[in-house]
């Protein structure tokens, strides 16, 4: 039996770890950068194996998910001369720019972490080694992960099904859209949707549908009371959708009756607390608009179903436009 000591110390020596290797492999890392690039190696190493790189929490705060146990790794390392410190400038002007500090790897050898630890590594340096951390923290603060947990609370890693699009975000120009098709220009969804992918919706898309009703911008780290959804019941109800499970009384054989279902399961679990019914809603007309529907324009607004019964929901759907 492993004792509570020696697995603090397995944890320890692995954040230490990830700490020397970035420091070693990314040119300019200043503390804010390590913590979102921890970060991402947690959420690719989850997405690709179905298990934590680190047992480090990560919480949802305002400027996006933040370790603050990384601070005592930093310490760590300097005091053992793993790790030192130097200044560094933001800009090449020096009356324009701000002095911050970069981390800079003393020696080590990066073989000390597990292979398939590395080769999470290495595919985070491939994608995010040399971007600023600008564009690093646009990616993060979009992540499911980041979104689905309330402010100041820990990510719960337990609640998240690992799958291959969980390290996926939407761009700037794809929320853009959705935020336009929220606000009725459903036009800008149908002129970039390919249709050889077929009427498929994800877990991104359905945030950021909840994210612009709640009148979060695109272009802006999703204030704070707007974290939080229930992901679960989120990637259930798209389960329903997108994989076409049989519903009440019937195969879920028509896009109609996937979006009924789908839209009854998210209002039912209420996702989105008291969003859940327009999340429900806008995510299937979404669906059916990429699966080639032509929805009509004030559906929505000035007629909203009966109620919220998969039987009420396929017969307003149905009504709502065709093909």
């Amino acid at each position: 039996m492993v004792s509570i000591s020696a697995q603090h110390n397995k944890q320890n020596d692995i954040l230490d770890g990830l700490v020397a290797y970035f420091a070693g492999t990314v040119a300019h890392l200043p503390e804010v950068k390590l913590d979102k690039l921890i970060y991402i190696a947690q959420l690719y190493h989850y997405s690709n194996f179905g298990e934590l790189l680190t047992r480090t929490r990560f919480f949802s705060l305002s400027y996006g998910p933040h370790a603050p146990i990384l601070r005592c790794a930093i310490s760590r390392q300097l005091e053992t001369n793993a790790i030192y410190l130097t200044e560094s400038r933001t800009s090449s002007d020096p009356v324009y720019s701000n002095p911050c500090l970069i981390i800079r790897l003393c020696g080590g050898d990066e073989t000390k972490l597990p292979r398939l630890c590395l080769h999470t590594l290495r595919g985070v340096i491939e994608d995010w080694g040399d971007k600023p951390y600008e564009q690093i923290l646009d990616y993060t603060v979009r992540t499911v992960p980041y979104l689905s947990t309330a402010y100041r609370d820990p990510i719960d890693w337990t609640l998240i099904r690992p799958c291959g699009d969980l390290k996926s975000a939407l761009s700037f120009s794809q929320r853009l859209r959705i935020h336009d098709f929220v606000h009725g220009r459903e036009g800008t969804v149908r002129q970039h949707h390919d249709r050889r992918q077929g009427g498929t919706v994800t877990i991104n898309e359905m945030a950021e549908i909840y994210l612009a009703l709640s009148g979060a911008h695109p272009d802006k780290i999703p204030s704070r009371e707007h974290l939080g959804f229930n992901i679960q019941a989120a990637l259930c109800a798209l389960d329903k959708l997108n994989m076409g499970m049989q519903g009440p009384s019937e195969q879920c054989s028509s896009s109609v009756t996937k979006a009924a279902l789908m839209a009854a399961y998210i209002f039912n679990s209420m996702s989105f607390r008291s969003y859940s019914a327009r999340v429900a809603l806008k995510t299937a007309i979404l669906y059916l608009i990429k699966s080639g529907h032509c929805i009509f324009r004030d559906a929505l607004e000035e007629h909203w179903p009966d109620g919220y019964s998969y039987e009420s929901l396929k017969e307003w759907f149905g009504k709502a436009g065709g093909r």
